[in-house]
């Protein structure tokens, strides 16, 4: 996606020409000689610029992609020359581009894996007759694929002397395997052909990370927990041509939401490389169709061979700071869920526990220390899902093991794995008050999703019955906690569990009483400049500065100027990556206003 001044010069003029999208809002401007003149100038406006030196400016000027100017509107004349295209903001707040550092752009967008929705709260033999209308549309996979429902609805149904679950989608599914994944994705419905496929029978043992829910009798239910339901979707999900076309179309779906949203930056926060993932962004960085900067967290599959999957990792980093596709992060999972009573516990689970009383690890501690060890020399960082207090610990243990191994010796001022590591615990819904300060001592940064309704303070007692209310109050989304102990606090989607637009967690992460954040700028501060610090980009994007690339959104109101409680009404107008635009809502001048979405580029969207 190499962009150049003449290249932009161009499709603005063919733009206006056409009369397409954002033609109204540009107006060519000549003016004496002066600094070279710049290929976009945006005045008028509040630039929030996230830079603490020069908080606030009126105008930015953009020469190749790249922010030139920064400073008043006057001051901005002096950037306008022959073809320079000026947008009037006309007062509207324009900032730094978005990062969501924990997004599933492509599983969320992926129309093999939708066919059949299964509503969360209907009984499961309800089900039945929308599996039978569903089950022939399915494509990509021979296996029927379906999503939605709530664990609590199986066993719930199960409790209540209902047939096992693997019964009732074998009526309404007999002659081809089905996986129906769980609205968090932490467990899968099968039937007795996907259990096949598997190889899952009575004498199966737990895979790593995961358990077979088996009935009185020791048979399969139909119901797999974590790491037994991903081996049953790998399956599923075999790359084949039909499934490498759909993955990417989801991509591009994927894509085109993000950058409606302002996101400019992202990270595919489980990007299964043994399903086709990988090639799919390739395709689009090399089609000129990956219109956010991104990062892929390859995903450490539990059950494979450590030595082996070791060694195939490292072959694939890629961490080349002028392309917009790097393979820089690796997934791993410490742990699961609440709900599942699969997250990794230091006390147990008044009830219901169905992997053992305190949880399961999908990697136990040994493990995940030696991939830290091994794989932080290779240049990864490591972005580590832990949801319970025991798989917090563990995850910042194995970070604290590796630097023990890796960086005794090593001159920190002189580079290598240990100068600035850069590893994440993604989620933290619980973590006892000692690991708190660890986060900073470590420098490990601190994602927290507040981006589903889940995490409002009306739902904080919803797991009372599995963990209590002291623990709930002690322990769990401590996001103000790991602010004012120092850690580096980064706020993402885990779309689509939560909602994409990064205004709606800024809004849930300032209403949480007294684990809000401070203030808006925070809020900012974690879905742009701490974000880009996550992603090693820093120095190129996440503030408006001179130097920097021209990422930029504008948005239809000031969110400063909003209650709180309404900051998920922010909506975005106009979307910069490197000073090109890719979505454009409403271009506005001289105080009329279009709709659209006109690019500058013939390729994004």
């Amino acid at each position: 996606m190499a962009r150049t001044a003449s290249r932009l010069l161009v499709k603005l003029t063919a733009l206006a020409v056409c009369g397409c999208g954002i033609s109204a809002g540009l107006s060519p401007v000549s003016v004496s000689a002066g600094p070279p003149a710049a290929d976009l100038v945006l005045r008028g406006g509040a630039v929030y610029t996230v830079n603490p030196t020069q908080p606030w400016a009126e105008a930015v000027a953009v020469l190749g992609g790249e922010i030139v100017f920064v400073g008043d509107s006057a001051g901005a004349l002096a950037h306008v020359g022959t073809g320079t295209h000026v947008i009037d903001l006309a007062g509207r707040v324009a900032m730094p581009g978005l990062h969501d550092s924990h997004v599933h752009i492509l599983e969320a967008f992926h129309p093999a894996g939708g066919t059949c929705f299964l509503p969360a709260g209907a009984p499961p033999e309800s089900h039945i007759q929308r599996l039978l209308a569903c089950a022939p549309n399915q494509i990509g996979t021979d296996w029927v694929l379906g999503y939605g429902y709530s664990i609590y609805d199986l066993l719930d149904h199960v409790d209540g002397g209902g047939r096992p679950p693997v019964e009732i989608l074998d009526e309404a599914i007999p002659d081809q395997p089905a996986a129906m994944l769980e609205e968090t994705s932490h467990s899968v419905w099968v039937n007795s052909l996907a259990l096949q496929a598997a190889g899952i029978d009575r004498d199966t043992p737990n895979p790593p990370g995961g358990v077979i829910v088996k009935d009185a009798g020791g048979e399969p239910n139909g119901i797999l927990l974590d790491g037994a339901g991903e081996l049953v979707m790998d399956l599923a999900f075999a790359p084949n041509p039909e499934l490498e076309e759909l993955n990417y179309a989801a991509l591009l779906d994927g894509l085109d939401a993000a950058r409606r949203q302002g996101i400019t930056s992202l990270v595919d926060a489980r990007a299964h490389w043994r399903r086709g993932y990988v090639e799919a962004y390739q395709r689009a960085q090399v089609e000129g169709r990956l219109s956010a900067r991104a990062i892929l967290s390859l995903w450490a599959y539990p059950y494979l061979e450590d030595t082996e999957q070791i060694a195939t990792l490292a072959s694939m980093y890629s961490n080349d700071p002028a392309s917009l596709l790097r393979l820089s992060q690796i997934k791993i999972y410490s742990d699961g869920e609440i709900g599942h009573t699969t997250a990794a516990l230091l006390d147990p689970y008044l009830c219901c526990a169905l992997a053992g009383p305190t949880g399961l690890e999908y990697f136990d501690q040994a493990r995940l220390e030696r991939y830290v060890t091994e794989l932080e020399l290779v240049g990864f960082d490591f972005h580590i899902h832990a949801i319970g207090d025991r798989g917090v610990h563990q995850a910042l243990d194995a970070v604290e093991a590796a630097a023990a191994t890796n960086c005794v010796s090593e001159d920190a001022s002189a580079g290598g794995a240990c100068a600035e590591r850069r590893h994440r615990i993604t989620h933290v819904e619980t973590v006892q008050p000692s690991d708190v300060p660890r986060f900073a001592e470590l420098g490990v940064t601190a994602d927290l999703q507040m981006s589903h309704m889940y995490v409002e303070p009306t739902h904080l007692f919803d797991y009372a019955f599995l963990l209590g209310a002291q623990r709930i109050l002690e322990r769990t989304w401590r996001l103000r906690d790991l602010h004012e102990a120092g850690a580096r606090v980064v706020l993402s989607s885990d779309y689509d569990v939560g909602e994409l637009s990064p205004w709606s967690g800024m809004q849930r992460a300032l209403t949480r009483g007294d684990q809000s954040l401070p203030d808006l700028g925070y809020a900012i501060r974690a879905y742009t400049i701490d974000a880009a610090h996550l992603m090693r980009q820093e120095h190129l994007v996440g503030s408006i500065e001179v130097g920097k690339l021209a990422d930029i959104v504008v948005l239809d109101r000031n969110p400063f100027e909003l209650d709180p409680a309404d900051l998920g009404t922010v909506e975005v107008s106009m979307t910069l990556l490197a000073g090109e635009l890719v979505w454009g809502g409403t271009i506005f001048a001289d105080g009329f206003e279009t709709g659209g979405t006109g690019a500058w580029s013939t390729t994004v969207p």
